[in-house]
């Protein structure tokens, strides 16, 4: 592959000793803008100072299921939303396109998770199960840090009155989470959602890197702008986390 990556990374999980992380999107390279899945792992794993080999994902379903793992999968990778481990070595990743990426750490007790948190998933509680999951390996929810990555910010994610009213109905609360100006279809806060997700799992602090996918036409690619620009296909913006070896 020719050229970088754009990359984009957490202040708050860069504080934290003992891990590495990014947030990928689009080659810099326009020559470089066909690149497959398997050459920006391949990217990563250079630039992350990570074994290929140990970089592991999953099928993401729009789910809230999430997997524990011990090691690089031997068969299929199975369907999950969310991955969570206490081993060192190993890089947990996400592909996105829009969905709001989502990296967590506990350092002291040396636990990490990502979760893929589409509307769909952080409605059915995708965050909390990770949380919850790291909590089985030791970890401490009010020791826990989280990042939510690049995605589709409110101004840019326009949805229905359905899609709305179905948030409200499971919580009056969420209606916090959408703005509707007089005449014009509501918007929906998609980071902030996931954010207090997160501190009512009771997580100690989360931190948004508030780069909007769908306007970031250069930096990252979006399901919904290629949508809109009647393109056929569209690439994956890649998250990454991993606890470091010593």
């Amino acid at each position: 592959m020719r050229g970088d990556l754009h990359i984009s990374q957490s202040s708050l999980l860069s504080d934290q000793d003992g891990l590495t992380h990014g947030f990928y999107g689009m080659p810099t390279s326009e020559a470089a803008q066909d690149i497959s899945f398997e050459q920006q792992l391949d990217w990563i794993a250079a630039h992350m100072q990570v074994e290929r080999g140990d970089i592991v994902g999953v099928d993401q379903v729009h789910s809230a299921k999430v997997r524990m793992v011990g090691a690089p999968w031997t068969v299929k990778q199975p369907e999950a939303d969310a991955m969570v481990t206490d081993r060192a070595g190993l890089t947990l990743v996400l592909k996105t396109a829009d969905c709001a990426p989502v990296l967590l750490a506990e350092p002291r007790a040396g636990v990490i998770g990502v979760a893929h948190a589409g509307w769909r998933g952080a409605l059915a509680g995708i965050l909390e199960q990770t949380v919850l999951h790291m909590t089985f390996l030791g970890a401490s929810r009010k020791m826990i840090v989280g990042s939510i990555g690049p995605c589709i910010l409110q101004p840019s994610y326009e949805v229905g009155l359905d899609f709305m009213d179905g948030f409200i109905d499971a919580d009056l609360e969420h209606a916090s989470f959408f703005s509707r100006t007089e005449g014009e279809k509501p918007h929906f806060d998609l980071p902030g959602f996931c954010e207090a997700q997160l501190l009512s799992a009771g997580i100690f602090a989360c931190q948004q890197t508030a780069i909007d996918t769908f306007d970031q036409k250069n930096g990252f690619y979006s399901y919904r702008r290629a949508g809109k620009a009647g393109e056929s296909g569209y690439g994956r913006n890649v998250s990454a986390i991993c606890l470091r070896n010593g």
